[in-house]
């Protein structure tokens, strides 16, 4: 693009050389004024094409970027949901390896069943402190209860755990029932929320967890 201007420097510069004499009425200083002019124009005309050819490949580029960093954000997103995914099989996968082998579930071994299912409520609950609720219908008692850690306590009545409503939230708590009792007995889900926003993204994982508890505490 520079030599362009060179040229048309050089062509200036020598004018007075080249344009030595008038033509017509037109002295020699008016004669070398019009071929300035006329090159000095047709440099500007240069310079205004090679511009809107440069403002061209800007917003080409530009244009190619936004793409690039669309079809970037796309990859990772899909990376994220792949692992997401993933996490989500391994989750099941030790659940249901830790499937009882027998009826037999003493008070030893029951903490090792259930470790599998409070590790996956802590992942998708986003939470440390929660519990796992056995209630028996139609009077509410719980039946069994276990904690993320032995000290924890919630503050929750019983009562709001109910069967026909899957997912519950107050200010501060989130309940996840199990959509079907087997013998009157229902699971039940209590998480803490951290805040006031926190909220479950996966709650059709979190309805599994809670269905798969009570299949293994039915068991």
């Amino acid at each position: 693009m520079y030599w362009v201007y060179l040229v048309m420097f050089t062509f200036i510069v020598f004018v007075p050389t080249v344009v030595n004499q008038g033509y017509s009425i037109f002295s020699i200083a008016e004669m070398q004024e019009f071929a300035i002019l006329i090159l000095g124009s047709v440099g500007f005309v240069i310079f205004l094409i090679m511009e809107r050819s440069l403002k061209r490949h800007i917003a080409e580029k530009s244009l190619y970027q936004k793409q690039v960093n669309r079809m970037s954000k796309d990859l990772t997103n899909s990376y994220s949901y792949i692992g997401e995914i993933n996490r989500k099989l391994d989750i099941l996968e030790n659940i249901a390896l830790g499937y009882p082998e027998s009826s037999d579930l003493t008070t030893e071994n029951q903490s090792a069943v259930f470790d599998s299912i409070l590790g996956a409520v802590q992942v998708f609950g986003k939470s440390d402190e929660f519990a796992l609720r056995f209630i028996q219908k139609p009077n509410f008692e719980v039946v069994q209860e276990i904690k993320s850690f032995p000290e924890l306590s919630l503050n929750h009545s019983v009562v709001t755990c109910e069967e026909n409503k899957c997912y519950t939230e107050t200010n501060e708590f989130i309940v996840i029932t199990s959509p079907k009792a087997v013998e009157d007995i229902f699971s039940c889900i209590v998480i803490r929320k951290k805040q006031a926003s926190h909220s479950i993204e996966d709650r059709e994982m979190m309805k599994t967890l809670a269905s798969q508890a009570l299949f293994i505490f039915m068991f």
